[in-house]
């Protein structure tokens, strides 16, 4: 076994085809990652702004997003920290999607809106808010920051 192993010469076999494959894989799968985080952005963004945040632009920015997001469901700022807690995220999933559906007038149908955000991880719901024709009224979420 040794001596076929001594015997065999690689020099037959060239890699640079397989790299090549591999760096356009990383290459699209970056871009596909940026366009996919771009359009959930938009739709925070957009969700924002209907929340009425001079800041909406927040939304773009990784963490800080979260902070906004737990002011406009009005709860303690400190909250933001449960999103990144395992199974702890999913409660703090179910109320953001909770206080946002009541916030944009869905208040019969909260809990399912709660429910689905856990699954999509706030994606749907953003979507919904973002393109929906409601109005966010603030009156409508309890205040929870005190």
């Amino acid at each position: 076994m040794l001596t076929i192993l001594q015997s065999y010469d690689s020099s037959y076999y060239d890699n640079s085809g397989s790299a090549a494959a591999g760096a356009i894989f990383g290459i699209g799968f970056l871009i596909f990652y940026i366009f996919i985080y771009v359009a959930v952005c938009f739709c925070w963004y957009k969700t924002f702004k209907k929340a009425g945040r001079e800041d909406a632009w927040a939304a773009f920015i990784p963490f800080y997003n979260l902070i906004v997001l737990v002011q406009i469901i009005k709860k303690p700022t400190w909250w933001f920290i449960l999103f990144f807690i395992p199974f702890v995220n999913l409660y703090a999933l179910f109320i953001a999607g909770d206080k946002l559906a009541k916030g944009f007038g869905k208040g019969e149908n909260s809990t399912i809106w709660g429910v689905i955000a856990i699954f999509t991880s706030l994606f749907v719901n953003m979507i919904v808010h973002a393109f929906g024709s409601d109005q966010f009224d603030s009156s409508a979420v309890p205040d929870e920051t005190a």
